[in-house]
């Protein structure tokens, strides 16, 4: 078939040889795109989390001041139930309120030095060793004033020992712990 032979056969079927043409440049096209589909479908899915991410923070940005309030105050709260470690007689004299206000006897209070080695931080533990007597009554409601008084308190040990009964019903029980204050250095 020679080159005229071809321009001929064209001439005689234009529309055949026109949709051939398309069809051929359709399957070029689409065999050079197929390998960009893995990499296309990565980058619509990375776009799309990132959507997905803006999306949220717009929806959660709604009452953005208003926790941010809410969270400094509760911050300012917590800071004020923070005691000094240097301040050994204010520290001391939380433990004689306790005291008072639960009619338990405060046996020994000692503010425990602080460890050497700890890290440096904003905040830190301070140490106390506490022992009280009182009827259990007492005794278990100090400990619970103690848990949930004004500073942050975990208790590292407790020992509970019966001493003597008393008048009546009523048994005396001494109470030691170690218990650790949050504090500032």
């Amino acid at each position: 078939m020679t080159s005229a032979d071809l321009v001929a056969l064209i001439k005689k079927h234009p529309t055949g040889f026109f949709c051939l043409l398309i069809c051929l440049i359709s399957g070029v096209a689409v065999y050079l795109r197929y390998g960009n589909i893995a990499t296309s479908q990565q980058e619509l899915d990375g776009k799309s989390a990132e959507v997905a991410k803006m999306t949220a923070n717009i929806r959660n940005s709604a009452n953005l001041a208003e926790q941010v309030s809410e969270i400094q105050s509760h911050a300012k709260e917590l800071e004020s139930r923070l005691l000094k470690a240097s301040q050994l007689a204010v520290n001391l004299q939380y433990f004689y309120k306790l005291e008072t206000e639960n009619g338990v006897k405060l046996v020994d209070v000692r503010q425990n030095t602080l460890p050497r080695n700890a890290k440096p931080s904003a905040y830190t533990a301070v140490p106390f060793t506490v022992a009280v007597q009182g009827s259990y009554i007492q005794v278990t409601n100090f400990l619970s004033r103690l848990q949930n008084g004004r500073h942050l308190c975990r208790i590292n040990s407790a020992n509970f020992t019966k001493l003597a009964a008393a008048q009546g019903s009523e048994v005396i029980v001494n109470l030691s712990l170690n218990l650790e204050l949050l504090g500032l250095p």
